[in-house]
C-alpha cells in the first residue's frame, strides 16, 4: 500500500555504504534504539563496526555527529526507496513487500526510536520526513496512485503521524496481536488492517490492485469502507 513504511529492496545502496565510513553508520543504527543514547559509547560502536574508537571520531566528531548523520541516512533512503518503488511499479506486490522488510526493519527501529526520545532532534526528523513525504505524495498523485486532496500537506502529516504511531509502538502492537510490524511477516498480518482503515485515500485503478495483491480479505473491507466506489 502507500506507505511511508513501503520500500524497495532492489534500491541499490549509495556508493559510499561499501565503506568504513557506513559501517560505522549502520552499527550506530543499530546500537542507538537497543541501548539508547546516553549508554551507548563511542568505543560501544567502533567494536560493533570493527574499527578503532579513533575512527569514529575521525568520520563524524562527536556522538551527536554520528546521530545526525543516521537521522540524515533515513531521510534519504525513505525517498530513494519510495521513489524506486513507485517506479519500479512493485509497492502493490507481497512478495516484493515481505522481501523489502528485511532492509527495511533497521532503518524503522530507529525511526521509531528517534521520535519517541522527545529531543528536539527528533522534530527535525519528523519536518524533514513530512517535507518529503508531501513531495512524494504530489508524485504519487501525478503518476494516479492515490487521490488528491484539497489540503495536502495536512493530510500527510496526520497520514505520517498514524503510521509512524505504529512505528513507536510497535512493541506494544506486538504484546497485544502477536505480531511485529517491522518484520515481514507482521506488515503482511496489518495490512488489511491498513486497507481498512486508509481505503479511502485510493482512486479505484489502486483499489483493484490491492483487491488482487492481498485476497479476500482487503477485498471484503474495501467493498464496505470508503469512498472508493465514485468514478
Amino acid at each position: 500500500m502507500y506507505s511511508i513504511l513501503t520500500v524497495s529492496s532492489t534500491t541499490h545502496r549509495p556508493a559510499e555504504d561499501l565503506t568504513t565510513k557506513a559501517r560505522i553508520r549502520d552499527a550506530a543504527l543499530a546500537r542507538f534504539p537497543e541501548y539508547g543514547f546516553g549508554a551507548t559509547t563511542i568505543r560501544a560502536i567502533a567494536a560493533d563496526a570493527g574499527v578503532s574508537a579513533g575512527l569514529v571520531v575521525h568520520h563524524f566528531g562527536t556522538k551527536d555527529g554520528l546521530r545526525e548523520a543516521c537521522d540524515k541516512y533515513v531521510v534519504t533512503m525513505f525517498r530513494e526507496t519510495k521513489l524506486a518503488a513507485m517506479e519500479e511499479g512493485n509497492m502493490f506486490n507481497p512478495s516484493f513487500a515481505a522481501s523489502a522488510y528485511q532492509l527495511a526493519a533497521p532503518l524503522l527501529r530507529y525511526f521509531g526510536w528517534a521520535l519517541a526520545r522527545g529531543h528536539s532532534a527528533a522534530d527535525d526528523l519528523f519536518d524533514e520526513m513530512l517535507k518529503e513525504g508531501i513531495e512524494l505524495s504530489r508524485i504519487a498523485i501525478e503518476s494516479g496512485m492515490i487521490r488528491d486532496s484539497p489540503d495536502l500537506e495536512t493530510r500527510t502529516a496526520v497520514q505520517m503521524a498514524m503510521q509512524l504511531g505504529m512505528t513507536v509502538m510497535h512493541a506494544h502492537l506486538k504484546r497485544n496481536l502477536g505480531v511485529d510490524m517491522l518484520t515481514a511477516d507482521g506488515i503482511a498480518a496489518l495490512t488489511p488492517t491498513l486497507l481498512e482503515i486508509l481505503s479511502g485515500l485510493f482512486p479505484p485503478s489502486v483499489l483493484d490492485q490491492l483487491e488482487e495483491a492481498y485476497g479476500d480479505r482487503a477485498r471484503d473491507l474495501l467493498e464496505n469502507v470508503g469512498p472508493h466506489n465514485e468514478s
